[in-house]
């Protein structure tokens, strides 16, 4: 079974939402030696701002991202792919550990409407290709098809 195969079956399967989501990363982070930390974000309700959903990789203290701010909030306001093959090189960066050399972030949309992103960092430079890139858009476009309105609407103070 590929890959994308993989991740449709996920998404088809019976699963909650937030499981599913879950397993999507771990399938990712598992497939690829230069993911390190696989993670969605989603809109936080009617803040400007995004919420940490399901992950793979170390725990972060980035749970809340201000649109604007860092590669993750700068793709909720571009609605565009942003691939930072060495984030030394970005004004706009938020740390997430020493280790991260590289992060690609790839927007999830609804409806035509922004809601959220997969988010990837890497331990090495340069490791992302335009088949990373065109996968995560397959990934975003099957995660689309799930009921992402509990996540969204969460109350803000259900923190993960």
């Amino acid at each position: 079974m590929t890959l994308t195969e993989k991740i449709t079956k996920i998404i088809n399967g019976n699963l909650g939402v937030e499981q599913k989501l879950k397993e999507i990363c771990l399938l990712l982070q598992s497939s690829f030696d230069h993911f390190h930390w696989v993670g969605f974000y989603f809109v936080n309700g009617t803040k400007k701002e995004l919420k940490l959903s399901e992950f793979a990789g170390k725990p972060t203290e980035h749970t809340h991202i201000p649109f604007g701010k860092g590669i993750c909030g700068q793709v909720a306001l571009s609605n565009e792919n942003f691939v930072v093959q060495d984030v030394q090189e970005q004004d706009n960066y938020i740390s997430c550990g020493i280790d991260v050399k590289s992060e690609i972030v790839v927007p999830i949309f609804q409806n035509g409407k922004n809601i959220g992103q997969i988010d990837i960092d890497s331990h090495d430079l340069s490791p992302f290709s335009e088949k990373d890139e065109r996968l995560l858009e397959y990934v975003c476009k099957e995660v689309a098809r799930l009921d992402l309105d509990p996540i969204i609407n969460q109350d803000p103070s259900e923190i993960v």
